[in-house]
């Protein structure tokens, strides 16, 4: 007689299974309910404007204001366990202008906290109609595919702004660039900029550039910002040229006329790279193509052959 099939094992392993389980959701609502009752303080060494930071998430987001001592937990296992894709999202939240003010680790946990509310209301559905293990499967799949879309959305909808800047800014800097020439300021060509270029992604950008310099902070420091919030290779070089430019006396205006015209050669040579690359991609289609359009040419003239041979 097998261990398993014993009386004794029989009477006694279920009850001692189900003790250590119940003990483990007893221990696991015992942590969640302590994490959720811990005071909502500041983490040492924080910044200064952090709870301002807090209470614009607490004001926009439900489930941050619900569970932010969770978030909290969360964020420093996302810290160190899911580094690539943090950083990957602090550069792209600041290209997706997202309406609330989010860190890259925020956006992970505040999914997986969504993604398990999700997974576990479709298992619960599915459980009325009395099938938990379909619904716990598809919850489960569900839950993980949630975790890895929400921030690709994010990291989607920075890539798609990134392209409509890069696309209208050789533009708006030949629009300073002749304004400046006929004697503007820099500030006022801007400004006409952020007007020509109505609700554009880029107008945005020279707007907050613009804003600040408003406020009183060197147009140095507000054109490093827009560098940084960005990450684009053509406002780099553009924000570098204008600065050294000041630091050696070069005409503004001589210098945005020379980064426009590099943008457009640089649109160019994009635009030739993404041609060829289409040229290559193109083949394995057009060889599929091609067969099935002689399959279909010499299908009725050998298919009849061949069934004669059997």
């Amino acid at each position: 007689m097998s261990l398993t099939s014993s009386p004794l094992f029989i009477t006694y392993g279920f009850a001692i299974a189900s003790a250590v389980m119940g003990l483990g959701v007893l221990l696991g609502t015992w942590r969640l309910l302590t994490i959720a009752s811990v005071s909502r303080q500041l983490p040492t060494g924080a910044p200064p404007f952090e709870e301002d930071r807090r209470q614009a998430l607490r004001s926009g987001s439900g489930v941050y204001r619900a569970c932010e001592p969770l978030i909290d937990e969360l964020v420093g296992l996302v810290n160190r366990f899911a580094t690539t894709l943090v950083k990957k999202l602090e550069i792209a939240l600041p290209i997706a202008r997202e309406p609330l003010p989010w860190t890259g680790a925020e956006v992970i946990a505040v999914a997986i906290i969504e993604a398990v509310l999700v997974g576990l209301t479709i298992t619960g559905l599915f459980g009325l109609i009395g099938k938990w293990g379909l619904g716990g499967i598809l919850g489960s799949v569900i839950a993980l595919l949630y975790v890895r879309l929400k921030p690709k959305g994010i990291e989607d909808r920075a890539a798609a702004r990134a392209a409509r800047i890069r696309l209208r800014l050789p533009f708006a800097v030949d629009l300073i660039a002749l304004m400046m020439e006929a004697g503007g300021g820099f500030q006022e060509c801007l400004q006409t900029a952020v007007v020509e270029n109505g609700g554009h992604p880029l107008t945005e950008e020279l707007a907050e550039v613009l804003r600040q310099i408003s406020l009183g902070r060197p147009r140095r420091d507000a054109l490093r910002a827009l560098d940084q919030r960005l990450q684009n290779d053509d406002i780099s070089e553009m924000v570098f040229a204008i600065n050294k430019g000041e630091e050696l006396g070069t005409p503004l205006s001589v210098i945005l006329r020379d980064q426009a015209n590099q943008m457009r050669i640089k649109r160019s040579q994009r635009g030739e790279k993404a041609a060829a690359e289409a040229q290559v991609k193109i083949v394995f289609p057009g060889m599929v193509t091609m067969i099935a359009g002689l399959l279909v040419v010499i299908a009725p003239i050998v298919l009849p052959a061949i069934l004669a041979l059997f």
